[in-house]
C-alpha cells in the first residue's frame, strides 16, 4: 500500500525568501527574483527535495520566490485531475505558492514566465527541459533539479 505524502512529511519552511544574512560578507547583493514554475512547485512532493532551504544553499543571498498566475492554475488542475501522485505533488506545490508572492500575468505559464523573465534581474525555476532551453538562449539563469536530490544552476546571477 503506498504511503499518501503530506506537507508535514516533508521539511518545507515557511518562508518566502532567502536567509536574511545572505550576500552581506563583502558587501550587500539586491535581492534576486526567483520565478518558479508548476514543474519546481511539486518537486517536494515528487521527490522529498525541500526547494526552499536549496535555494538557501544553492544562492547564498537574499531572494523573493515569485509564482505567475498561470502556474498556480496548472497546480489546480492537477491537483484536480492529475493522477495519484500529481494530485499530491500539485497539492504540496499550491502550499508553498500560497506562501509566496503570486505574479498576476496572462496566457501559458511558459510563455508568461518567458516575459516576466526577460524584464531582467532574475533567475528562473524549472525542471522543464523546453523551457530551460528557451530560458538559456536568452541568457538567464536557470535553476533545475540534478539528479533528483539537489538543486544547481545553469548561468550566472550577479
Amino acid at each position: 500500500m503506498a504511503h499518501a505524502i503530506s506537507s508535514e512529511d516533508l521539511p518545507i519552511k515557511n518562508a518566502a525568501s532567502g536567509p536574511a544574512d545572505a550576500g552581506k560578507s563583502g558587501g550587500t547583493l539586491p535581492e534576486l527574483r526567483v520565478i518558479a514554475d508548476t514543474s519546481f512547485l511539486m518537486i517536494p512532493g515528487l521527490y522529498k527535495v525541500d526547494i526552499l532551504s536549496e535555494l538557501d544553499r544553492l544562492l547564498e543571498r537574499s531572494y523573493r520566490l515569485v509564482v505567475p498566475k498561470p502556474a498556480v492554475d496548472e497546480l489546480r488542475r492537477l491537483e484536480r485531475r492529475g493522477d495519484a501522485r500529481e494530485r499530491v505533488a500539485a497539492r504540496l506545490g499550491l502550499e508553498i505558492a500560497g506562501r509566496v508572492e503570486v505574479v498576476e500575468a496572462v496566457g501559458p505559464a511558459d510563455e508568461a514566465i518567458l516575459e516576466i523573465a526577460g524584464k531582467g534581474d532574475c533567475a528562473v525555476a524549472t525542471t522543464d527541459a523546453s523551457l530551460r532551453r528557451r530560458l538559456r538562449e536568452r541568457g538567464i539563469p536557470v535553476i533545475y533539479l540534478r539528479q533528483r536530490s539537489h538543486l544547481a544552476m545553469d548561468g550566472q546571477i550577479w
